[in-house]
């Protein structure tokens, strides 16, 4: 009974050293910054394989730094309530049991664990800002997004959405048999066209959907297509992009 004891104290230890990050001191002379940036994005992963991704923070003292509108408030602390979409069997961890920073400090937080499940997922770190108006503390909500996890062979690497963008990818699996996934990248919502047309260049489908930020997914029915090339299209009415699907039973 000792030994098990022993043991579970070792392995508990063991996994809370492991979640545990240590900020990078390169960033100490940053005014305010999150590294990886979105362009940089976060590394990816593949199902069955430990994954390990650290994420650094230097909190500013002007909020206006990480929004506009809350230009000249001075930041108390930021605190970094959740981080959205995580992939199945990873979770995320503070060099602090609070998840919270104060102004002009450094922070970070590991996203690990074992991945159980491919995809792309779009993910957005949730933070409360928390400053002084008129000497009363007062939160202001705020998203880091635009940063994508790649689990598997998926296509999409970068995710930029302080852009214009409408970006489509390569459909999953293709050739197709009975159904697969196209996905694309908006980086707003809005109106977005669907349209599959034959090499004849008859219409096969056409729908409209609203588009959320970031990345989105279309789930497509092939199993009763005729076998064959098909060129699906997005398009907003200001940008248009075309892909080819292959469908054979």
């Amino acid at each position: 009974m000792k030994n098990l004891i022993i043991l579970l104290f070792l392995i508990l230890t063991t996994g809370i050293a492991q979640a545990q990050c240590v900020p990078d001191i390169i960033y100490a002379d940053s005014t305010f910054g999150v590294w990886p940036t979105p362009q940089t994005n976060f590394a990816s992963g593949e199902v069955g394989v430990p994954y390990d991704e650290v994420v650094n923070f230097k909190v500013p003292r002007d909020a206006g730094d990480v929004d506009p509108a809350a230009a000249g408030n001075y930041i108390d602390s930021i605190v970094l309530s959740s981080i959205t979409n995580i992939p199945p069997g990873l979770s995320f961890a503070c060099d602090n049991p609070t998840c919270s920073w104060n102004y002009d400090s450094l922070g970070c937080a590991s996203i690990s664990g074992v991945p159980t499940a491919n995809g792309t997922y779009q993910i957005s770190l949730d933070a409360t800002i928390w400053t002084q108006i008129f000497f009363t503390p007062f939160p202001i909500p705020y998203s880091f997004d635009g940063y994508v996890i790649n689990i598997g062979n998926t296509g999409i690497n970068i995710i930029n959405l302080d852009e214009a963008v409408l970006e489509l990818q390569n459909a999953i699996p293709n050739p197709s048999n009975e159904t697969t996934k196209i996905q694309f990248i908006s980086n707003d919502s809005e109106t977005i066209s669907f349209e599959i047309i034959n090499l004849l260049g008859e219409t096969i489908s056409f729908s409209k959907m609203t588009s959320q930020r970031g990345v989105n997914d279309i789930h497509l029915n092939t199993s009763e297509f005729s076998e064959g090339i098909y060129i699906y299209s997005i398009s907003n009415g200001r940008i248009k992009s075309s892909k080819r699907l292959v469908v054979n039973h």
